[in-house]
């Protein structure tokens, strides 16, 4: 019997291929290593592949139809091991390992069907399974692109492995899956079909109910409080980057897009100063000292920014264009004695200071919020702001469209002391939605093995003797 994670100790039968006939073999999965051995209870085993020395994993396919699994081959630069066995062990085999090695052939798995996202280097693509008929969404990455930006590569190497220590977890898009080709890397993805926050938003005609903004509240922090609590920061919270799985579910909420995430304690982080004018921290936005390090606070403080967008229909900070908003950022420019906050009831007004406080000290963690009062009393009285009394619709959009400029770009912006990298929200809706590429552009054939060619980050210290890995169950 299978075990459900890959936290789980896995065991499967797998054969290895000699000159000679064929020799039994047994593979582990234990977290992120796959060992094999001769013997089942062996303990001193006979090889060892990590994600730290292991380039790649070609999964090997029959040539009839049904296409099944029939092998892989583990890349581990000068040394290629190939191991065959029976489809449904193979395939129980990628579900543990698929997101921990980078994959080839991709198009074997997958067929694009259209194009749901665009950021600056990278579609997102509505997949088809072709084995299970499950929709997936995908990153598509463009490597060429890449090589344009600013520390492009190790951002999206970062990202990945972000994504791999977070998933899975029910309030976040889960990696599923990665695939590397000459021209693109892949990361398969949990599709959402229910659109952005941000999009619902632009289609509300009132103000959300107390019950609404409770909800969707809760999810946010509870996705917060897992991913602080694995020591990450996800730096880029905005309406854009929450979607819902489900279409008019707003209780099937995730949180996405982890491309300017980074572990607290890896300072001086990759690009320190980032995030969206309007919504990000005060201690981000105004650090001298690049090198200095900072909390997850800074997401409580942009979770505040979208619970203010909730309550009261318009953002902390309002400013024409992207400058006035940052400067105002900045500066922390908010009249807290406007008759709006004292509209509000009791209980979100104080969740609502504690979360937005300028000071990080001050702030609430996403546990400390999440057992705040207004989660906890739902009899209290409906907001009082009537629909006519907060920004018109038209106000109110054009607000929405202010922020979300698509001229952000993942980009240093030098200019005097309002210096910021931002990213173009990828799953913002565009004017047109792009037309798919042709499959066999998008869903590239993959090169022989000795073609390629991502750089991976390796732990060159680490050179101990890998056959010495002992297995404990």
């Amino acid at each position: 019997m299978f075990p459900k994670s890959c936290d789980e100790f896995f065991q499967c039968r797998l054969f290895k291929k000699k000159f000679l006939g064929t020799s039994t073999r047994f593979l582990y999965i234990f977290m992120d290593k796959v060992v094999v051995n001769k013997e089942s209870n062996r303990k001193r085993t006979d090889r060892v592949f990590n994600v730290e020395n292991t380039n790649r994993i070609v999964w090997k396919y029959t040539t009839e139809q049904p296409i099944k699994l029939k092998g892989l081959t583990f890349d581990n630069g000068n040394v290629q091991q190939d191991y065959y066995g029976e489809d449904d062990v193979l395939r129980e085999l990628k579900k543990h390992i698929s997101k921990l090695f980078f994959q080839a052939k991709v198009q074997e798995e997958y067929l694009a069907l259209q194009v749901i996202g665009q950021g600056n280097y990278a579609l997102v693509l509505e997949l088809q399974h072709l084995h299970s008929n499950q929709k997936f969404a995908s990153k598509c990455i463009d490597k060429k692109k890449l090589q344009t930006i600013e520390q492009g590569m190790e951002s999206v190497l970062n990202e990945i492995s972000i994504m791999r220590i977070l998933s899975p977890h029910e309030q976040l898009i889960n990696l599923i899956e990665v695939y590397e080709g000459d021209n693109n890397i892949y990361l398969i993805m949990d599709l959402a079909q229910g659109g952005s926050l941000y999009k619902e938003m632009k289609n509300k005609l009132t103000l959300y109910s107390r019950k609404e903004v409770q909800k969707i509240m809760y999810q946010i922090l509870s996705g917060l409080k897992y991913i602080h609590s694995k020591g990450i920061m996800h730096r880029d919270l905005k309406p854009e980057n929450i979607l819902f799985k489900d279409k008019g579910n707003i209780g099937s909420l995730t949180i996405a897009d982890f491309g300017l995430s980074v572990k607290v304690d890896s300072y001086p982080y990759l690009y320190p100063k980032c995030g969206t004018p309007g919504f990000v921290a005060p201690e981000i936005v105004n650090m001298i000292d690049k090198t200095q390090s900072y909390s997850t606070a800074c997401d409580i403080f942009s979770a505040g920014v979208i619970f203010h967008i909730l309550l009261l229909g318009e953002g902390l900070f309002v400013g024409n264009g992207h400058q006035e908003i940052l400067r105002m950022n900045k500066q922390f420019q908010v009249d807290f004695g406007r008759n709006k906050y004292q509209q509000l009831d009791s209980d979100a007004r104080d969740l609502l200071f504690k979360m937005i406080a300028q000071d990080p000290e001050n702030r609430y963690t996403a546990a400390q919020s999440i057992i705040h009062p207004f989660f906890q009393n739902e009899m209290a009285p409906q907001f009082q702001i009537k629909i006519q009394d907060s920004p018109t619709k038209a106000s109110f959009d054009h607000y929405l469209d202010t922020y979300n400029s698509p001229d952000q770009k993942l980009m240093n912006k030098d200019r005097k002391n309002l210096s910021i990298v931002t990213r173009t929200p990828i799953y913002a809706p565009k004017a047109s939605t792009p037309e798919i590429p042709q499959q066999k552009s998008i869903m590239e054939e993959l090169s022989p093995l000795s073609s390629f060619s991502l750089d991976q980050q390796r732990n060159e210290t680490n050179k101990e003797d890998q056959f010495q890995f002992d297995i404990t169950k």
